[in-house]
């Protein structure tokens, strides 16, 4: 073997190792040192469709960082979208599956698109990463049932339930044309009992009684690049008696067990239906096996209680307090914690536990770190064969 031959793998490997270099360079800068972005947040809310229908996930960075996000008026920053178990950036105009901006479209939605989605929002300096859990169900009554968002109406009055989630469909009012099924029968627009309210998302419900809950349906048209496509929700609505008016009704987490993923930061809000009008002398917490958030279970405050916070929606008060997980570890998914609402007129406490999820985060977080042994190797073996030649080359002119 020559000694051009003997040099060609060292060769080799500085080639590599320069080319796994220059790949680290433009990536590392927006990672941490294990390769993951700095912030890598698990998304709360389940979207869920039907099969064949329309769905578009919402990058929710923007509420929970508040940053002015614009994308054709600030180039410094980038936001991507990627499948969890694919390396490949989600970018396509014309495809069935279409990032724009901080909304990715299911034009229409199948069931291999069930899974999560993570947008990782980027510049020179910062990476943030969310994933986002999409769930496709075919369209039966069973998995309907699975779907359905929760609503509450006082008996012996008048109320209404709105169909959720589609402001990313309609871009006026008038584009709000609904129509409404009980247990899959059509309800008139106009009736002694059921009202549609014209250019809303509400269904007006006369003197309300235990026999109108069920489950509703709101059906919407939405039409796209010259295709028609159908918009469900379906909403399962709740009758709470006059003598619980003032009770406080937790609504969510709709679900005793939320998936995480280890390592990942997490929020879990605790919602909490307080009734009409003005807000109630409600009071809100968690405990973490039994022992209150903050003081004795977490000293180093990687868990913690948000902000008390009193909101407004369709007219409905609700008082909203998130656990707050600056990353989730492995005792996490064996305590028990549980949400508490209490005023004077009642209580209740929904009990939650934590489930390990498979990862739902980005490609790089696994490239990136093999990426860089591969150039330690790379750079190992350079400097081997360098020192051996150097060696080689040393005895040769002592020779």
């Amino acid at each position: 073997m020559t000694r051009q031959q003997k040099t060609t793998p060292c060769l080799l490997f500085a080639v590599v190792s320069i080319y796994l270099q220059d790949v680290v360079a433009v990536t590392v800068h927006r990672l941490d040192t294990t390769g993951q972005c700095r912030e890598r947040i698990m998304h709360f809310k389940d979207y869920a469709v039907q099969q064949g229908e329309p769905a578009a996930l919402k990058c929710p960075i923007l509420q929970h960082y508040h940053l002015n996000f614009n994308m054709a008026s600030n180039l410094s920053l980038h936001l991507t979208w990627y499948k969890n178990d694919s390396k490949n950036e989600i970018n396509g105009v014309d495809s069935r599956i279409q990032a724009q901006e901080d909304l990715l479209w299911f034009l229409p939605a199948t069931m291999d698109d069930s899974g999560y989605y993570a947008c990782v929002l980027r510049n020179s300096s910062f990476c943030i990463e969310v994933a986002i859990s999409l769930t496709v169900v075919k369209s039966n009554d069973v998995a309907l049932q699975d779907i359905a968002y929760r609503q509450y109406i006082f008996t012996l009055t008048s109320g209404y339930i709105n169909c959720p989630d589609l402001n990313d469909f309609i871009t006026n009012d008038r584009d709000l044309d609904l129509r409404w099924y009980k247990e899959s029968v059509p309800l008139p627009q106009l009736s002694k009992k059921f009202e549609y309210v014209v250019g809303s998302n509400k269904l007006n419900i006369n003197d309300v009684s235990p026999a109108d809950r069920g489950f509703y349906t709101c059906e919407l048209r939405f039409t796209h690049r010259g295709k028609r496509y159908n918009i469900t929700r379906v909403i399962q609505l709740q009758t709470i008696d006059q003598e619980k008016r003032s009770h406080p009704v937790i609504v969510y987490p709709n679900h005793k067990t939320i998936e995480a993923v280890l390592g990942s930061k997490l929020i879990i809000p605790c919602k909490v239906f307080t009734g009409f009008g003005r807000h109630s002398g409600t009071v809100v917490w968690w405990l973490a096996n039994n022992t209150l958030v903050d003081r004795n279970s977490f000293h180093d405050s990687r868990v913690t209680e948000g902000e008390f916070q009193k909101i407004t929606e369709n007219g409905r008060n609700y008082i909203v307090v998130q656990l707050i997980f600056v990353e989730t570890r492995e005792e996490d998914f064996k305590t028990d914690f549980k949400c508490i609402a209490k005023n004077e007129y009642g209580s209740q406490v929904l009990p939650t536990q934590l489930r390990k999820a498979a990862s739902a985060f980005s490609w790089y977080t696994v490239v990136v770190p093999a990426a860089s042994i591969c150039l330690i190797v790379g750079v190992l073996c350079l400097y081997k064969c360098r020192k051996s030649r150097a060696q080689k080359d040393y005895i040769q002119a002592k020779l």
